[in-house]
């Protein structure tokens, strides 16, 4: 099928919580999985006026702005603490990690990941500066990829083609990547913490990614549609 360029998108309006709602959700799950929780990153989130929008999309989005937004200010450097500490257990793989966010090694097919999603972020022209060393598949760096390419569609599409282009790869990379592990992860997360704040972050993730995907393919529907009519 051809899809004409078209002067400018126009997003439908059933889509347009979920558009101004997903990249808040992709970088919040960013943070929390790509480094500790400090005091600065929590009072950011907290102080976020879109957070609350963005949580009502998922059971544990809201189980997670309960959490956030009912700490005293005086208590959240104790929390922060506390929740450093569980990072550091569950997810730092130089401290020997309870869980290990990486796609190779929760789907034992390390040997495969040398250069896959390398050539990925390649082929999109993104190039990622890892201040951890994460590898590619580490969860927060796919997170992002999500994040950057959402961005890109939602603030440099210019028709339908170029929305369209970028919506496939990323419905691609949640089918082929995301999707193929990270139910496995939350399961082993939800299973390893008692922490408010991870077990929210992880309810969240599991929620949000097949929400997203499915959204993602009603709105190129929606752009099929819409491209066959200026046909």
């Amino acid at each position: 099928m051809t899809i004409p360029t078209v002067p400018s998108l126009v997003v439908p309006e059933a889509f347009s919580r979920w558009l101004d709602s997903r990249g808040l959700i992709y970088q919040l799950l960013v943070d929390f999985y790509g480094r500790k929780p400090s005091l600065s990153l929590v009072a950011q989130w907290i102080r976020n006026r879109q957070l609350g929008v963005a949580a009502e999309m998922t059971e544990g989005g809201r189980e997670l702005k309960r959490y956030l937004c009912s700490q005293e200010p005086s208590a959240l450097p104790q929390i922060c603490e506390r929740e450093n500490r569980e990072y550091m257990r569950l997810m730092n793989e130089r401290a020997a990690s309870t869980i290990v966010a990486r796609e190779a090694a929760e789907l034992g097919r390390e040997e495969e990941f040398c250069n896959v999603l390398s050539d990925v972020y390649a082929s999109a022209g993104i190039v990622f500066k890892k201040c951890g060393g994460e590898a590619d598949d580490h969860i927060s760096i796919e997170l992002e990829f999500m994040a950057v390419m959402h961005e890109r569609m939602l603030y440099n599409s210019f028709s339908i083609r170029s929305a369209m282009e970028l919506l496939e790869i990323q419905e691609r990379f949640l089918e082929e990547h995301l999707l193929k592990w990270t139910p496995q992860f939350c399961e082993r997360l939800n299973a390893a913490t008692d922490s408010p704040l991870y077990l929210g972050l992880s309810h969240m993730l599991e929620e949000f990614l097949p929400q997203d995907l499915q959204m993602l393919r009603a709105w190129k529907t929606s752009l099929e549609s819409s491209a066959a009519t200026m046909a």
